[in-house]
């Protein structure tokens, strides 16, 4: 794919959010090999990637702010960091909901709040890894789920409410994918089994797979492109209801 985007985003300025590793790295990767100047937000910084908050609105506009005060303009925001603890509704600790939220939620209206007055005059694109809890629930993480169907939601507003200004939005449902966040969510063992095994793949996604569809939907060829949701699962919510009953025997009270 490289070859087939090199330059395609040349003189475009695009926000990888969650840039520090997984999907958001990848992401900065393949976005600046296709020509674009590429900003990074993480609690991490270091590498390319500015420290920021995303949870908190202040930060959030500051950084874009300061972006556009930098480059000129503001083309594409990836909206990818996110963030789980597993725990069921009657024991999920407010604390530990409020995180959730924040980053896999709120972030991401923050980022269409502050982002959308620089994008009103020439267009943009903003792309959101939401992920298979955006369309079906899997067991132990109440908020993420309600998080990543939002988050589906926000996507279509956004079509919706902008698409005359040639804003575009795109939210990518995202399969089982090797990075950080599932290696400590789903270690090696009967749980990881149970993930991999109801894909058609037969494999967890690789982060650079993830990373393609999100260039791929921010392309100008991808004009028509918005308001909707592409999958890079590996066909696993063709049978999520069955893993999921596997993973809620596993995974117990």
């Amino acid at each position: 794919m490289t070859q087939d985007i090199f330059g395609r985003f040349d003189e475009h300025v695009v926000v990888v959010t969650g840039a520090a590793s997984g999907i958001g790295a990848a992401s900065m990767e393949l976005f600046t090999k296709a020509g674009a100047t590429v900003v990074g937000l993480d609690l991490v910084a270091g590498n390319g990637v500015r420290s920021c908050d995303v949870s908190d609105p202040d930060a959030v506009h500051a950084a874009l702010e300061e972006v556009v005060a930098e480059y000129g303009r503001l083309d594409v925001v990836h909206g990818n960091a996110g963030v789980n603890v597993p725990g069921r509704a009657h024991s999920l600790t407010d604390v530990d909901y409020r995180r959730i939220m924040g980053v896999c939620c709120d972030a991401n209206f923050y980022l269409v709040r502050s982002g959308v007055r620089h994008m009103r005059e020439r267009g943009g694109v903003f792309v959101f890894t939401a992920s298979m809890c955006g369309v079906a629930a899997t067991p132990r993480s109440p908020a993420y789920n309600m998080a990543k169907h939002a988050l589906i939601g926000l996507t279509r507003s956004v079509a919706v409410d902008y698409g005359a200004q040639g804003i575009r939005a795109v939210a990518l449902v995202a399969g089982p994918v090797h990075t950080a966040m599932v290696d400590e969510l789903w270690p090696e063992g009967p749980l990881r089994d149970s993930l991999i095994a109801a894909t058609s793949a037969g494999r967890l996604s690789t982060p650079e797979e993830q990373a393609r569809a999100a260039v791929f939907a921010a392309l100008p060829d991808s004009s028509y492109l918005t308001g909707g949701v592409l999958t890079i699962d590996g066909g696993a919510t063709a049978g999520w209801n069955e893993m999921a009953s596997r993973m809620l025997t596993l995974t117990g009270a």
